[in-house]
């Protein structure tokens, strides 16, 4: 769908695309710099053990790699890709958004119905927050139940 809108010489497709894709490379490069502590990727623990593996395998192939652009060129590459698939699915979300929009407009006249399309965003924005970390690691594996604490 992307080589479509990249082809077609009218519309704004193009530059909607474009425009999109460095906002999320803008997004994605501010959220590779938080630390750990906050936002729980996994990615620092899985990085250093894969830099460890190849760093040792590269010294036996007689070649010197620094530990520090591995991460640099795999954060970077992660950050590429995020840019690419946030420019993929702009047109899908945007298509998404007018259909919600149609839907609630058809159902004016019926607010049970609205709130139950209100609510079928929520489940996203759920699994996004479980991964920050204090709201993860503190509140739901100790959670405060009374005067104990329970492993949700």
């Amino acid at each position: 769908m992307m080589k479509h809108y990249f082809r077609s010489e009218e519309g704004g497709e193009r530059s909607v695309c474009l425009t999109f894709s460095f906002l999320f490379l803008i997004i994605a490069m501010m959220v590779m710099i938080v630390r750990e502590e906050y936002l729980e990727f996994g990615l620092e623990s899985g990085l250093n053990s894969v830099c460890h593996n190849l760093e040792l395998l590269m010294k036996q192939q007689g070649w010197q790699v620094s530990t520090p652009f591995i991460k640099l060129a795999f954060k970077i590459a992660l950050v590429a890709l995020c840019s690419f698939l946030g420019a993929c699915l702009t047109f899908p979300g945007l298509r998404l958004a007018q259909t919600h929009l149609d839907a609630l407009k058809m159902a004016a006249d019926r607010p049970m119905l609205q709130i139950l399309l209100h609510a079928s965003f929520l489940p996203p924005v759920f699994v996004v927050v479980l991964w920050i970390r204090p709201i993860t690691r503190d509140f739901l594996l100790n959670a405060p139940m009374g005067k104990e604490s329970v492993q949700l």
